[in-house]
This record gives C-alpha cells, sequence and structure tokens, in this order.
C-alpha cells in the first residue's frame, strides 16, 4: 500500500498552494511602499518599476497585480503621439478667479478644472517637488477669461516663481533656481596702485 504515503504528499502540496499567502518579506513591503508613494503622486514609471520588482519577487501579491492592472489603463488612456502638453493646450479655461490662493490649492483647482473642462476625458497630474511651507503659505492672485489651459499654468508658475516641466504622466512643478548674481556689478574696485 504505497498509494497512502503518494497520496498524503498531494493533499499537503495541495493545501500549502491554496493556503494564504505568506507575510510578505521586508524587501516586497519596501517596494509596495515605494510603488504606492509614487502612484499616489502620479509618478506611475517609478511606480510601476516597484510593482514590477513585488511582481518578480512574489508573483501572486494581490496588490502589485492590481497596481500594474491600474496603470496598463492609464497608460492605454494617454493617446499614442499626443504628449500631455498638447493635450493640455487644447483645453480652454473660461475664467480663473484667485485671490489670495496657495499654491496647493491653485494646482487643486487646475487639475480639477482639466477634468471638468474636458468631461474627464483628460486628466492631469501635477507633481509639486516644493517645501510644505511653500504649498501651504505662499499665495497668488490671478484673473483670465478664456486662455489655454497651458497659459494658465505658465501664468501661475511665473506668479509663484516656479518652473513646470511636462512629462508623460505629470506635470512636474519645481522652484526657480536662484539666478546667480551678476559679477560685473559686484565686483569690488581695486586700488590704485601706489605712484
Amino acid at each position: 500500500m504505497k498509494i497512502l504515503p503518494v497520496l498524503a504528499l498531494l493533499l499537503l502540496a495541495s493545501a500549502r498552494l491554496n493556503a494564504a499567502p505568506a507575510t510578505p518579506t521586508p524587501e516586497v513591503t519596501q517596494f509596495l511602499t515605494d510603488g504606492q508613494a509614487a502612484f499616489n503622486k502620479g509618478d506611475y514609471a517609478t511606480a510601476k518599476g516597484a510593482f514590477e520588482m513585488v511582481y518578480q519577487l512574489d508573483p501572486r501579491n494581490i496588490s502589485a497585480i492590481n497596481y500594474l492592472q491600474k496603470i496598463k489603463v492609464l497608460e492605454k488612456g494617454v493617446p499614442k503621439g499626443v504628449d500631455q502638453e498638447k493635450q493640455l493646450a487644447g483645453l480652454i479655461v473660461p475664467k480663473v478667479q484667485l485671490k489670495d490662493a496657495t499654491i496647493g490649492s491653485v494646482f487643486d483647482y487646475l487639475k480639477t478644472t482639466a477634468n471638468k473642462i474636458s468631461d474627464g476625458k483628460v486628466a492631469v497630474n501635477f507633481v509639486l517637488k516644493l517645501p510644505d511651507e511653500a504649498i501651504k503659505t505662499q499665495t497668488i492672485t490671478l484673473s483670465m477669461n478664456n486662455a489655454p489651459f497651458t497659459e494658465v499654468v505658465k501664468y501661475v508658475a511665473e506668479l509663484a516663481n516656479l518652473n513646470v516641466q511636462y512629462q508623460k504622466f505629470g506635470v512636474l512643478v519645481t522652484p526657480k533656481a536662484a539666478a546667480a548674481p551678476d559679477a560685473t556689478a559686484t565686483a569690488p574696485t581695486a586700488p590704485a596702485p601706489p605712484q
């Protein structure tokens, strides 16, 4: 009766395959955390790389699989050959009335406005690489009518002293670098040589 031990081994193997997933390793957990943070910031390329690493380490990880599917859908939503700046330039903002609005609220408003005026067809992600202090306290005032979305963003950036860079999945917003002082204007004059 050698069939009985073989049957027991098969049942044991089947139970292991159907068992609840094991606790993820610290490496998997870190990749998941990094991927979720990047996804929430709109940095889908970084998020995709992190979730692909999780998938390689743990092919049955439901979180990684779900996020990779979401990213795939988002990538399909971006028309080939049309970059984000061109899409946004085609949107006309009927009216902008901002008075002492914080930088954070301005970019939230712009994100909502793009979605609203495109009837949900164009989504924009702003990635703000700015100090929290600037996002929460720096304010601007702007009034415009019937302006292309990209022009509104340009004026917001100029008023707040920011750089804007359009990328595949988002708009990167960074502080402008401080201009180097003019060397000729600040150079001290040398004393006249003694005679």
